[in-house]
């Protein structure tokens, strides 16, 4: 399949720092010292969106079908004085091929496009039941006693909830201690049955002053044969 069609719906460069952290806040007993963490938490939170409103980037996506990868779409992305998140795209759109031949191959290889965005479709979907963070979700999870803690583990602290959008999934947050800001978020779920695998992983980075911003987004549905990969780059100061 030659036709590549593929608009990413979200910003985790919005991903919402302080409204992980003002859920758990809530939590009745949390282990011994995480209370002083999440204080830390918010106020690097707070500190690090408003950095990140200061820059303009490059976002280039990356899809893979069936193994093959797509020439990666890329935008500039800045935030306007108003503080909205805006997108502009780089290079020329590309345009889907023309299909040649009779009746019945501009029948099947119409189908297959058909198909194919009905899947990115389902992606767009399911990856926005995780990603950015939802709040409704987060108040359940809690109040349900769904959330796990994991101290001093390979990568530092984590947050695990269970059954975050669906039975059975898993969205775990680990925290970097030294800077109290989020090192990674891995989502564990799947499509309409649990073998239809699907996950999600966002790797954050951090610029020269400190500003931490989602380095690496890869979503995988290996049932569609179908992955994603998202990459913030060329940080710089706007000029308007």
């Amino acid at each position: 399949m030659s036709y590549y069609k593929f608009t990413p719906r979200m910003s985790l460069l919005g991903v919402p720092f302080l409204l992980a952290v003002s859920c758990l806040a809530q939590i009745a007993s949390p282990p011994d010292g995480f209370q002083r963490q999440i204080q830390q938490m918010q106020e690097e939170a707070a500190r690090n969106e408003q950095q990140l409103h200061a820059y303009q980037w490059i976002e280039s996506t990356t899809m893979t079908i069936n193994g093959s990868s797509r020439p990666p779409k890329q935008s500039i992305c800045r935030y306007a004085p108003n503080g909205a998140l805006s997108k502009a795209p780089l290079g020329t759109p590309s345009q889907p091929p023309k299909v040649g031949g009779g009746p019945l191959r501009r029948m099947m290889a119409e189908k297959k496009i058909e198909e194919f965005e009905k899947e990115t479709e389902q992606i767009h979907v399911l990856t926005a039941m995780y990603l950015p963070l939802n709040h409704a979700h987060f108040q359940e999870a809690l109040h349900t006693h769904r959330v796990d803690f994991e101290r001093n583990g390979p990568s530092g602290n984590a947050i695990v909830i269970h059954d975050y959008a669906k039975l059975g999934d898993e969205l775990r947050l680990v925290l970097n201690t030294s800077t109290m800001h989020l090192q990674r978020i891995v989502v564990k779920s799947y499509f309409e049955k649990p073998q239809n695998v699907f996950t999600a992983n966002v790797d954050f980075a951090s610029l020269q002053d400190g500003t931490s911003y989602p380095g690496i987004t890869t979503i995988d549905a290996p049932s569609m044969k179908i992955a994603i990969s998202t990459v913030e780059s060329n940080f710089s100061r706007p000029t308007y």
